[in-house]
């Protein structure tokens, strides 16, 4: 059991990331803080698809602080980014 869900959560994740990294390559819009934000919105929803029936392996709750952690990196990033536009405004 957590052997297959620890192969498809890794699957979706790694599929995930490489859409997201090779589509924006291709459309020319390579942002590493837009690049973070869809690998983020990836591992919630590899974390989502991959829920464990039944018994749920050892690491699973760990995952809640992977993404927690991962949700205190955006709002980080985000409110630079808005400290960023307001400072160039009132420049």
């Amino acid at each position: 059991m957590c052997a297959a869900w620890f192969r498809q959560f890794i699957g979706v994740f790694l599929g995930w990331l490489s859409v997201s990294y090779g589509g924006m390559v291709y459309i020319d819009l390579w942002n590493p803080l837009l690049y973070y934000l869809l690998s983020y919105a990836g591992f919630l929803f590899a974390v989502e698809l991959s829920n464990p029936d039944g018994i749920r392996p050892k690491n699973h709750k760990r995952l809640r602080w992977v993404s927690m952690s991962g949700f205190v990196v955006f709002v980080y990033g985000v409110v630079s980014w808005v400290q960023a536009v307001i400072s160039t405004g009132a420049a």
